[in-house]
């Protein structure tokens, strides 16, 4: 997700959504050093130009450094305008429009307080045997172990 408004009349503003294909370094550079660019895929929003003939809305996105003063001293950080979206609130994701979601519904109480636009139930019964799903369950099982042995670990220290 883009963190700051880049180029707003091609859609590179904040809370613009990408996938990152890859990570530019300098000649001898690699991590932990800063890259000096991350080559993201915007999603269908994005209108301008592309770096790549082989990915549509492939934009590099460079670090920017910020400047700041405090205490009469000068400071600068450089960062990349960019943090992972794997999940947003509903605060951050009001007024989009997504191609795909993941919702939490173990989040609502009673079924009834549960407001839904129309699916049919055939659709909802094939969720469960899609591999993404089976994907998300194996992926998910060793994180809950963790949760719970941290959670085991901090009560025994408290």
């Amino acid at each position: 997700m883009l963190t700051m408004n880049l180029w707003t009349d091609v859609g590179l503003c904040n809370g613009a959504l990408g996938t990152v294909l890859d990570f530019v370094y300098s000649d001898g550079q690699q991590p932990p050093c800063l890259p000096i660019s991350v080559l993201v895929q915007f999603d269908d929003e994005y209108k301008g130009p592309s770096v790549s003939s082989m990915f549509q809305r492939c934009v590099p996105i460079c670090p920017i450094t910020q400047v700041s003063e405090s205490l009469g001293q000068k400071y600068e950080r450089q960062q990349l305008p960019l943090k992972l979206a794997w999940a947003m609130t509903i605060h951050k994701f009001q007024g989009l429009t997504l191609t795909k979601a993941w919702i939490d519904l173990r989040r609502v109480n009673k079924l009834q307080d549960l407001l839904t636009e129309p699916m049919t139930l055939e659709r909802l019964q094939a969720l469960k045997t899609s591999i993404y799903f089976k994907f998300r369950l194996e992926e998910e099982n060793p994180l809950d172990m963790l949760a719970h042995e941290t959670l085991n670990s901090h009560l025994k220290i408290s």
